[in-house]
């Protein structure tokens, strides 16, 4: 029988890091295109979580392709 988590263990991105605001959020995308940094290293410079920097860049990624 599968067992449900223990959230405190746990560090699946379930828990997020909430937001980014406009600033972070475009120095993340900048330095992404860069392609000098992983999500690891954008979410210690910007002080956020790399959660927040992947939704970021999966977001940028689908206006980039004309999905608005």
């Amino acid at each position: 029988m599968l067992q449900l988590a223990d959230r405190r263990r746990s560090r699946s991105a379930a828990a997020m890091s909430g937001k980014m605001d406009e600033l972070q959020a475009l120095a993340a995308v900048i330095l992404w295109k860069s392609g000098h940094f992983d999500t690891f290293d954008l979410a210690a410079v910007l002080g956020v979580g790399e959660d927040a920097v992947c939704r970021t860049l999966q977001a940028a990624r689908h206006v980039g392709r004309g999905h608005l």
